[in-house]
């Protein structure tokens, strides 16, 4: 696996041995970005600040600021998902990938989704496409389409799956510079 933290615009990757390493080095004035298994940081379009991971044309991974996640490594050229532990992740994907979060396993089959950590709750929103949705200690399983959203906490009880006010959407959008 393999640790990402952004904050201030720097996102730090930290294990060695993963397979598809991206390591950012910061320079004075200059940062060079080391490429395996067709993944990259490049600069974020909508903040150019920050730095989105890319795997060829196939998984881009943005990150609000604050975010800390760790990629998923196995064997495979590409990330199968990531461990979100908090802040918010923006994937945009056209093979499968899943993300963990304390709270949730939110998993995809090629879409635009957003996933969101505090500390007592996972908020997961689809942009396009369908994802699916549940509990990492449940059995329940929802499916969210494009401007539906769920929240997932600590506690029990039935996921329940609502559609997003703008104000809410575009509050998560704004974390990644849309």
């Amino acid at each position: 696996m393999q640790e990402a933290d952004s904050q201030g615009g720097l996102i730090r990757f930290r294990h060695a041995a993963c397979a598809v390493a991206a390591a950012l080095v910061v320079a004075a004035s200059s940062a060079s970005i080391a490429q395996q298994s067709g993944c990259s940081l490049v600069d974020d379009p909508h903040n150019l600040s920050e730095k989105v991971l890319r795997c060829d044309d196939d998984l881009t991974v943005r990150t609000a600021r604050g975010t800390r996640y760790k990629l998923i490594q196995e064997g495979q050229s590409l990330p199968p998902g990531a461990e979100l532990d908090s802040g918010a992740l923006m994937i945009d994907g056209r093979k499968p990938f899943q993300i963990l979060t304390p709270h949730a396993i939110a998993a995809v089959r090629g879409t635009k989704w957003a996933v969101e950590v505090k500390t007592k709750q996972t908020s997961v929103l689809t942009i396009s496409g369908v994802i699916e949705v549940k509990r990492r200690a449940g059995k329940q399983t929802v499916s969210l389409e494009p401007g539906e959203g769920v929240d997932v906490s600590r506690g029990g009880g039935a996921l329940e799956v609502k559609r997003w006010k703008k104000k809410r959407v575009k509050a998560l959008l704004a974390r990644f510079g849309e």
